[in-house]
């Protein structure tokens, strides 16, 4: 049995696990990069379906923003925000893409999210431009990285800790005042390595506030690992440290526009907005430790804590009126004094009917945890088997405090109204314990390969609403009280991958997913849980790759959830949607051509989705409201496509990718959307230029979307918003 069946397992757990090994290298060669994909080879026989992006793919267009990078996978939805990828909101396979709460997300193999259990809405994410490689799994192969295994789960996997000394310095500078440097070192000598990662960008921001104040942003990351590997070849092992920091301070706003001011300028920002501003910090410490036992027994255990502090200072809503901020935007001529508040028209005078709210909302979420896996590859009946179980705990938290202010409009400018004592807006905390079991054994056998996996949660929560005195305990199972609830779920799945030739292969595969309820969720609240489906067939032959993938979600329960931005909510309330159908096809294909001296890659990226509510009902979240039975989901466009073409020779390349979004919904509905519930359909195109000068030089010149198309990205939650404009990026990169 070869060493690399054991230790490029196409699905682990979230756990640490070396790359492959060949055999001949020693212990002291171990890396400590954890992947949940393994190989390319092992995705081309993978039993469900999963996408790889490498590194060489991250630096074509020297990605910092998330939503471009994960344009390149297809079932992966993406609805824009701020136009820089500060604050990612992803779904996959038709989960909400609200803040990406309905996915796993993790760092080398670890929860990354501050509080996926407490408080999923990741309002952090890992800068994509230190990432190694991009890892998305979905259906059955997202079984064993739980909680949330409906959509899927994104790996984000940082640079290893080299086995000699490298070093890199990179400088780019853009539109907008963009700038971004990036300096790196690390070596192995005899048993110790190390690697230092230091990332800077910032912008001053494409929207223009009408004082002329800056709108952009600053984000600082540094990243350390130290990694030991012992010297003994019978029981060869590896522990690691990485410790983390990363800050933000970014002048963002969820205050948009009306249609009519849009259409004269996407890039206005009205000057009710010229206080917001976002900052955060975040810290991290991960110890991992990979050993192998006797007969190629693997254990991979980590212990892991995070610490994330954000503080968001933004325009709420109006005081003493209960006129919400999104009608006075979708109808300004019937609220002309309020309307004249947000774009500093209309004076306040020391009015307290005529009073802005912003809200300072200060949280701070923690996460802390430990795993431990065992992979074991065994032949029994003619066949190849390898069998991986784990166990996990985790516990994390969400405190919330949202504290008010009132602001005059005058002339413009945003006055202090000198109230001192108004009441918290939100004074609480969540606290969730969560224990995992998973376990998964592979069958390879002749042309047949299965995969067949089971996890097991137990999750425990509470809460505690300081403003009323109120506490609960929850976890969202029936029978349950409202002081104390536990859930348990247990999540089955298979997939099978059968060779029909050495160049094509057969896939399907069925798994329960599931989403968990928050703590704060009253007791009629269910979990989100779904029965998920997939087939499909890969083809790949000398330089030619074909997926297809079709997929069905039936969903028992699809479950809201209120943030800060939703209005008539409390936030962590928790709605059910009921039974809801989610279906469609997910095409990906490569080529490679060669011209003269040249070669000619070409890639495909396509997405077809259709949504369907089974039941008609009234709901008081403001993203459904009234629902009508075959109503098609929000956000979530019909079709989404990515072409890439490029032209290389040996020292230079140039690649150029277009990409289109289709219109979609901004609330429920069936036929024709009405303009004012219309997100439009976005076409980008984007364009790179490298020139390795050297072999330690590097040159590059991108244009990210060159014709300048911007279109409305949201209406959600005050007013419309804007696509990113045309960016121009030049940079410089030396390697040592």
């Amino acid at each position: 049995m070869k060493k690399t069946l054991l230790l490029s397992t196409a699905v682990l757990s979230a756990s640490v696990v070396a790359q492959d090994m060949p055999e001949k290298e020693t212990a002291s060669e171990y890396i400590e990069q954890v992947t949940i994909i393994g190989s390319r080879a092992d995705l081309q026989k993978l039993a469900g379906s999963a996408t790889l992006i490498d590194k060489d793919a991250i630096a074509k267009f020297d990605a910092s923003d998330l939503n471009n990078l994960i344009s390149q996978v297809p079932g992966v939805y993406v609805r824009f925000e701020d136009g820089y990828g500060l604050r990612p909101n992803i779904g996959i396979r038709g989960v909400t893409s609200d803040r990406s709460q309905k996915i796993t997300l993790m760092e080398d193999g670890i929860l990354i999210s501050p509080a996926p259990y407490s408080a999923p809405a990741a309002y952090y994410f890992p800068n994509v431009n230190r990432l190694a490689r991009l890892e998305v799994v979905k259906g059955p192969s997202a079984i064993l990285h739980g909680p949330h295994t409906i959509g899927g789960a994104i790996n984000m996997v940082t640079d290893a800790v080299p086995q000699n000394q490298e070093g890199e310095l990179a400088l780019s500078l853009g539109s907008d005042n963009f700038q971004k440097l990036r300096a790196k070192i690390g070596n192995t000598v005899g048993q110790w390595g190390y690697s230092l990662d230091a990332l800077r960008y910032s912008a001053d921001g494409f929207k223009e506030l009408d004082n002329g104040d800056d709108t952009g942003f600053v984000r600082n990351d540094i990243n350390a690992k130290l990694r030991w590997t012992s010297n003994n070849s019978e029981l060869p092992q590896s522990l690691t440290l990485k410790l983390g920091y990363a800050d933000e301070v970014s002048d963002e706003t969820y205050l948009g526009l009306t249609d009519s001011d849009f259409d004269q300028n996407p890039n206005r920002r009205y000057s009710a907005s010229a206080l917001d501003q976002f900052t955060s910090e975040h810290s991290q410490v991960h110890l991992l430790h990979t050993i192998e036992l006797a007969n190629e027994l693997t254990v991979s255990s980590t212990l892991y804590w995070h610490l994330f502090d954000r503080a968001w200072f933004k325009f709420d809503r109006f005081i003493g009126n209960d006129i919400p901020a999104q009608a006075v935007l979708a109808d300004p001529a019937l609220f002309p004094n309020r309307f004249g508040l947000l774009n500093g028209t209309v004076n306040s005078d020391g009015n307290p009917n005529l009073t802005l709210a912003l809200t300072n909302n200060d949280r701070t979420y923690g996460s802390y945890g430990a795993s431990s896996d065992i992979t074991l590859p065994f032949d029994f009946a003619g066949a190849d088997n390898q069998l991986t179980a784990g166990i996990r705990f985790h516990h994390d938290y969400v405190e919330r405090r949202h504290s008010l202010s009132g602001y005059f409009s005058q002339n413009s400018q945003l006055v202090f109204d000198g109230v001192t004592d108004r009441p918290m807006d939100a004074l609480n905390e969540a606290r969730t314990n969560a224990l995992a079991l998973y376990i998964q054994h592979k069958i390879a056998w002749e042309k047949l390969e299965l995969t067949l996996g089971l996890r097991y949660e137990n999750i425990r929560g509470e809460f505690d609403d300081f403003l009323d005195n109120t506490s609960s305990t929850l976890d969202n199972t029936s029978n349950n009280t409202q002081s104390e609830r536990s859930q348990d779920v247990v999540m089955p799945g298979i997939g099978a991958h059968y060779a029909l030739t050495p160049a094509l292969g057969l896939i399907a595969g069925i798994n329960r997913g599931f989403s968990p309820a928050g703590p704060s969720s009253t007791s009629d609240v269910n979990p989100e849980t779904a029965i998920n489906y997939e087939y499909g067939f890969r083809y790949a032959k000398n330089s030619f790759n074909l997926d297809a993938i079709g997929f069905y979600s039936d969903y028992d329960n699809l479950l809201g959830r209120c943030r800060a931005s939703d209005f008539n909510c409390n936030v962590g309330d928790e709605f059910n949607g009921g039974e809801v159908d989610v279906s469609g096809v997910e095409i990906t294909s490569q080529y490679i051509a060669t011209l003269n001296s040249f070669s000619v890659p070409l890639s495909l990226v396509y997405t077809y989705t259709e949504s369907a509510f089974q039941t008609s009902f009234d709901s008081s979240f403001s993203q459904w409201g009234r629902v009508f039975a075959g109503d098609e989901l929000p956000y979530l466009p019909q079709n989404q496509l990515r072409f890439e073409a490029g032209l290389e020779a040996s020292n230079w390349r140039i690649n150029f990718a277009t990409k289109f979004t289709d219109e979609s919904r901004e609330v429920p509905g069936l036929g024709s959307i009405a303009p004012r519930e219309r997100i439009d359909a976005l076409t980008t195109f984007d364009v790179s230029g490298t020139w390795q000068v050297s072999n330690d030089i590097e040159l590059q010149l991108i244009g990210e979307n060159i014709t300048d198309k911007q279109q409305n990205i949201s209406r959600r939650p005050f007013g419309a918003r804007p696509s990113q404009p045309r960016i121009i990026k030049a940079g410089i990169r030396y390697q040592f």
